[in-house]
Formats: structure tokens, sequence, C-alpha cells
């Protein structure tokens, strides 16, 4: 210990003495660990940090697999279960202490001058006592309260609406909200920090018992509540002790395959999945690309820092070269070689440790830069970024590996000096050659290396965006804007409802600025409600594999509002009603799905459980339906005064820019319904960008850090050059005294370093073959083997390289012969 105490002192004594060489070392550790930091403690939050519940390791999330339906559309492989499956399931399992059935809902909260909309979940009454969780003020749900309704609506608050929107007033405990146009005696607030079983759900929450479905929930939602088809509950269960999840899974799969026997019509091709609970909160169907776009970013950063040790090895190398007469004297006076690389590694380490230091500081502020990157659809305040733990034992431990990583060369290096030959030389101007600086060059390639494969990451992801960008969308992308309302939390009924979506057509047509208008239950690129298809004559009993296809009730106008093409056929009309034959519009992709090499028009199909035949009278082009980038689905368009939908959407194409005409159309409508709370206004710039978030977002980080590592490859290319020409000015001198031109030592110092960078490139390329393919599923209309991403990032680093070559080649071609051979 008084030897390390020692090492440590002399090393803190070497860096002040050196405070160029300690300055430019700490920011380089700073930038490259405080950038890994920085990602980290995003992933940390993300994907490690757990959902403030009891032992989150015996939850699971529970999910239905259905082999048998074709799902028509991407990322839907697990989905939920059937409220009805859900009892099932939960009554006759013999391997988890307790299941609770989870429905996310939209509440219209009445509290203030204006209605609004807050996020609400519909949850059976054991939902808190499966996760393990106390009020912090109040109860939670007593039992029975979620199975009939009483007179007295109640409900759970989070502990951020508590507190933002009531004041952390401990008397709003017994009080009322109005919530959907009925009053709920607030019984309970949540603990600090939950808010449900989603990481990226908002703070503010309100729980209400799965009893209050005919007063929460709407149109499909409500008249589907108790189908056993129709999937629209999660469900989370724990684990026995001793029980396992994979023994669990089998358990279920059992009950599965009676519920099967037991309703083949419903239930018929459908099993059951478990994922651990602690995976499902960010997105069941998502945690795998969630977790490939953080590694993705940890391995960019990862390569930043690597570029960045490489050239702190570099810098320590030539320390090392200047410090041999001091090693040789050390290892003179009798310090032993262990000795020497002990000291020389306890330098390092001390100087990755305040790197370190400053990279929390850097990630401090980085965190929030980088959070604002997110996408736009999660909130803020969804995820703590506070640097936990987690974070303080990642930043020790990379700034001790990084220590370690750049300081191993150098020590072993500078541990072996031969005295004579230092006392000799003198340090400067030796005959050396290249061939004494093969470890350092072996850094620059590498540098080199790692800095092509972060910036062909930057390229593809630059590349993806710039097609996603110029990728028609199949409807209009500019003077558009859109609002949504739900007649359902008013307990609208039908007529009344229809009535209110004429008037607001009919107003928002007659407000200056506005050039078409129509309703619609889906947002552009917002997906939609889905129900199995089958064609006219094929139903399950036959056989036929039906398909999931999404839908989208609509009013007459919608396809002029949206500059959505017919191909063929006729659009809906007024005559489209109740009491006429129902009919249908098709996109292309549904022609092509289940009518291939036919004529569509005419062809009629029905949904699942549903006898009702409906009559193909249109087919439109194919748009966007759920995300930039997919392979259309198929999707149905239904007249709304034959399927009514309460919660629906206002699109409004308008003369010019939509942001001037929002607010006019907006009083509109809400002077048809003062108590209707309005959301989700946005432009159809908006929610365009919100679709690219994940190639903007990587093409934004990965040309920071690609550059980054660009500029630190460059440097690395000079820092060898200059060296390399500083100790060959004897032989730089010989030659130009034997008659070589200056062309000659100029083509001599930018060959060698053409040389290093063609073997940086070629190694680079090799690994970003190898590593790019991974990156496919997050890229827009790009091959993860783009060449001209390839081509372009290896000409700019080839000029760079130049760059970087030719100041220490042009000093090299000013070496006084003269002065050169005094040296001999």
């Amino acid at each position: 210990m008084e030897y390390f105490w020692q090492d440590l002192r002399h090393g803190a004594r070497v860096l002040r003495k050196s405070p160029g060489f300690s300055a430019v070392a700490i920011l380089s550790l700073a930038l490259g660990i405080g950038a890994n930091t920085t990602i980290f403690t995003v992933v940390n939050a993300i994907l490690l940090h757990p959902l403030p519940v009891k032992d989150i390791s015996h939850l699971v999330e529970l999910d239905t697999i259905d082999t048998k339906t074709h799902v028509g559309f991407a990322n839907a492989t697990k989905l939920g279960l059937s409220f009805r499956n859900f009892q099932d399931y939960q009554k006759q399992n013999e391997v988890l202490s307790g299941v609770t059935s989870i429905i996310p809902i939209p509440l219209t909260w009445s509290g203030g001058a204006e209605a609004r909309q807050v996020n609400g979940t519909m949850v059976s009454a054991n939902y808190f006592d499966v996760l393990g969780l106390q009020p912090a003020a109040g109860r939670f749900f007593l039992p029975g309260e979620d199975t009939k309704l009483s007179g007295n609506n109640v409900a759970v608050i989070s502990y951020g609406f508590w507190a933002n929107k009531l004041g952390s007033d401990p008397n709003e405990v017994g009080k009322t909200l109005t919530l959907n146009a009925m009053p709920y005696t607030v019984i309970g607030v949540a603990p600090k920090g939950f808010k449900g079983t989603f990481t990226f759900a908002s703070a503010e929450q309100i729980w209400v018992p799965t009893s209050m479905y005919p007063q929460v929930l709407t149109g499909f939602g409500k008249e589907f509540f108790n189908d056993r088809r129709f999937l629209n509950a999660l469900a989370v269960g724990r684990l026995k002790q001793g029980i396992g999840i994979n023994q669990a899974e089998a358990s279920l799969k059992t009950i599965a395959s009676q519920l099967e026997k037991d309703f083949p019509k419903d239930n018929g091709g459908r099993s059951i999945a478990l994922t651990p609970l602690a995976e499902a909160a960010v997105g069941v169907n998502q945690h795998d690309q969630i977790a490939l776009a953080g590694t993705m970013m940890m391995t960019v950063v990862g390569l930043v820092l690597l570029i960045a040790c490489a050239n702190l090895a570099n810098l320590l190398l030539a320390r090392a070269a200047r410090r041999e007469r001091e090693m040789g004297l050390r290892a003179a006076l009798g310090a032993s070689r262990p000795r020497l690389i002990r000291q020389m590694l306890t330098e390092c380490v001390l100087l990755s440790l305040i790197g370190g230091a400053a990279g929390l500081v850097v990630a401090y502020a980085g965190r929030t830069l980088l959070w604002s990157f997110r996408p736009p659809f999660i909130q803020a305040d969804s995820i703590d970024l506070s640097l936990d733990s987690n974070v303080l034992f990642f930043t020790l431990g990379i700034s001790l590996l990084t220590g370690l990583l750049f300081g191993v060369a150098p020590a072993f290096k500078a541990s072996v000096p031969d005295l004579a030959d230092t006392l000799k030389l003198g340090g400067r101007g030796g005959s050396i050659g290249w061939g004494r600086n093969k470890l350092r060059s072996l850094l620059v390639i590498s540098e080199i290396a790692l800095s092509l494969v972060a910036l062909v990451g930057a390229g593809l992801f630059i590349r993806s965006m710039r097609d996603a960008q110029q990728m028609d969308p199949g409807f209009e992308s500019k003077n558009l804007f859109m609002l949504a309302f739900d007649l359902g939390a008013l307990h609208y009924d039908e007529g009344h409802g229809q009535q209110f979506l004429r008037a607001a057509v009919e107003r928002a047509n007659a407000t200056p600025g506005v050039k078409a208008a129509a309703i619609a239950s889906n947002f552009p690129l917002g997906g939609g409600f889905a129900r199995t298809v089958f064609p006219e004559g094929e139903d399950e009993s036959t056989g036929y594999r039906g398909t999931l296809t999404q839908l989208d009730d609509i009013t007459t106008g919608y396809f002029d509002a949206l500059r959505i093409p017919l191909l063929r056929g006729r659009l809906f009309t007024d005559a489209d009603r109740k009491d006429t034959a129902t009919v249908a519009i098709i996109n292309e992709a549904m022609a092509k799905k289940f009518w291939p090499n036919q004529e569509a028009i005419g062809k009629r199909f029905h949904f699942f459980g549903d006898t009702m035949l409906r009559e193909v009278v249109g087919i439109t082009r194919n748009s966007v339906v759920n995300a930039i980038g997919e392979v259309p689905p198929p999707l149905v368009y239904l007249p709304v005064t034959q399927d009514y939908a309460p919660a629906a959407t206002l699109q409004v194409q308008t003369t010019g820019r939509p942001e001037p005409v929002i607010a006019g159309v907006r009083a509109q409508i809400q002077s048809l319904e003062p108590n209707l709370a309005i959301t989700n206004v946005q432009t159809i710039g908006e929610i365009i960008d919100q679709g690219l978030w994940a190639p903007e977002m990587g093409a934004a980080l990965l040309t920071v850090f690609g550059g980054l590592a660009m500029v630190l490859a460059a440097v690395g290319v000079y820092g060898v050059l200059a060296y390399s020409v500083t100790q060959q000015t004897r032989e730089i001198g010989i030659r130009m005294a034997m008659g070589a031109e200056r062309r000659d030592v100029l083509g001599l110092v930018v060959g060698h370093g053409l040389k290093l960078t063609g073997a940086g490139l070629a190694l680079g390329i090799l690994v970003s073959l190898v590593l790019t393919r991974q990156l496919s599923s997050l890229l827009f209309g790009v091959s993860a083997y783009d060449p001209l991403t390839y081509a372009g990032v290896t000409v700019i680093l080839v000029i760079v390289a130049l760059l970087a070559c030719y100041i220490p080649a042009r000093r090299a071609t000013r070496v006084d012969p003269l002065i050169a051979l005094r040296y001999e």
C-alpha cells in the first residue's frame, strides 16, 4: 500500500509538470467517457431500471400467440388477452399467486375551465396487490369493487397526478373527480414514482376498476368488452415461489389448449406466452428493437472511446520515448520491471479517473440533450434520468478499464529502457526508421477502422432519413392538420353522435382557410382498431386463415380532404346509410391479399363472428397506415353512417399553412360542446416527423459521434507522422543531402500516411460489413450494405487523412540537411 501511495503522488506530480498533455488527455477522456455515460444513463433508465414494484423478477406479462390468424401489420406477434380469457387464466391457473388485468383508456377530466384528457387505466381490484404496492395515502381497491357497479364510483390517482394537479393536498382523498361526465371518489394515492407497468407512461395516471367499463369505454371497446375473441386487455401475473417462467408458461398452455377446445370459434389457433415484466414494460413487441437501438448507440460511443484511447496511447508512447532517460536511471538504480509498469499504469489510471469525473459532468449536461431526441409520443417526464448507482459504477468501471487500455502498451514499452542507447541518442535525431513505430502505426490503423465503422453507421442513417423524408405517404403531406375527440366520454348515443359529426364537418368547412374537412376514426400513421376479415364463402370453420385487418370509419369527403386517390369504383355518398346495403372501400394491399389476379370491385367480405357481408365499392391507392417504410398492410374504410365510432379525428386540409387555421377550427368544435376534451392537435408535418424519429435520431447522434471519431482519427494520423518526422530528422536530411527533391520527401511521408489509412479503411470495411447488418430493422429504404454510403465514407476519410498527412509532410520538406547532419 505504501508503494501505491508513492506511485499515486509521483503520478500526480508528473501530470502537474505536463499541463498541456494532461489537459488534452483529460478533455479527450471527458468527451469519450462522458459520451458513454450519457448513452448509458438513458439505456439504464429504459432497460435496466426496474419498475418500482415488489420483486419484479417474479412478475410476468401474459400474451396471446395466434397461429391461425394472419396479422396484417408488423410488430404484433404478442397480442394481449381477451378479458374473458383473462378471467379463466385467473381462476384456473396453479402457478401464479395472482393475475391482474390492465386496460389503458383515455379519460376526460372536467377539473377546470376546460375539459382535458388524462391517462387512465381500468384494472382488476387486485392490481396493486399483485404488484406488491402500498398506498401513499388512502386505500386501494377492495375485492368486489371490480365486478359490479355501485352507487359510489371509485378511483386511485398516481402520486404525480396528486402532486401536479391537486397540489399534494391530503384532503383530496375522499373528494370527487368528474371523469367522463361522472363523479368518482378518490380513495387513494399510489406510491411516489409508480405510474403503471409501462416504462414510458406519464407520471399523471388515474386507475378505475373494471366494473366501470360501461362508463369509461366507448365504441368498439365497449361493444366487444366481453367478446372472447376481442384482445382488449393486458395481464400481469406473479409467479409462485419456486415456479420458473418456463414451467409457468407450460402450465398455462394447458389451460390455453382447453380454452381452444371449449371455444374453438374464438380461441382456435391461440395459445399463450409469458414475458418477464422487466422486458414487457417497454412494449412486449418493441423490447428487442429498443435494446438494439441502445446497443447500437453504446457501440458507437464505445468506438469513440476506443479511438480516444488509441490517441492517448500514441501520446503516451511519445512521452515514453522522451522519458527513456528517466526510466533508464530508475532501472539502473534498482527499480524492477513490474515496479516501472505499476508506476506508469498508476499514472494512466489516475488520468482516466480524472477524465471519468469530468465525464460525469458531461453526462449530467448531455443526458437532457440526448433525451430531447426521444420519440415525440414519449413524454419528457416518463423516465428518471438521474445519475444513480448503476451509472456511477459504470463510469468508475469504464474509467478504470480505459486507463488500463491506453496505458498497457506505453507502460510495457517504457519498462524496458536501453540506458546506453538513451544516453547516446540524447532523445532526438537518431536514425530510427519507420519500423520502430509499428505499434503506433497499428494504433492509427485501428483508429481509422473504428472511425469508418462509426461514419458508415451515420451515413446509413442519413441516407435512411433522406429516403424516408422523400417517401410519398400516399396522402396530403403539407397543408393538413387534425384534432381528436371522443363523444363516448360524454355518453352521446349514436343518433346524437352522428349529428355532432355532421355539424363538426360543416363548421370546419365554413372556417376561413379551410379547403376540405372530414372525419375518420384513425390518425394518419396512427394505426387503428383491427378485426379479422374473411372473404365471402370462407370463415374459421372452413379452415381459412383470416387476416387481422385495420379499419377506418370515415365520412364522405375524406379521400378529397387527404388527397388519397381512388383507383377504381366509387366513393361513399350520403346514400350509404344504416338502412342500405353495407359497403366498404379497400386499399390496394387488401385487394391483392384477398382477391389476387381478380377484380375486387363487387366482391364481398365479413368480419369474424359477423354474418353481415360488406360489398367492396371502391379501391384506393395504398397509404401509410402505421409507420413510414412499412409494407402496406390491408386496410378497410367503412362509412361512419353505417359503422358509427364515437372516438373520432377531424382531419382538415387548408388552403395554406395549417397553423393559422387551427385555433378557428378548434373554437368551432368547442362551441358545439364546451365539455368536450379536444386532444392531439397536430399538423401532418408534426405527425410525419414523429414517424421519422428513429432515423432522425440515429442520423443526428451518429453524425456527431462519427464526426468526433473522424477528428480523433485525423489527429492520430497527424500525431504519428509528426512524431515520425521528428524522429527521422537525420534520415530525411541525408536523403536531401544526397539529392532527394522536396516532392520525394513529401511523397515519402504522405505515402506512409496513406498506407496506414488504406489498411485502416480495409479493416474498417470488413468490420462494418459484419456489424451493420444488425441495423437493418432500424433503416428505411436503404440496405445495410449500401455501396454509396461505404464509398462516400471512404472518400471522406481519404481526404481527411490527406489533410492530416500534409502538415507533417510539409514540415519534413523544410528540414535543413546541414542541421540534420550535425546529429551524426
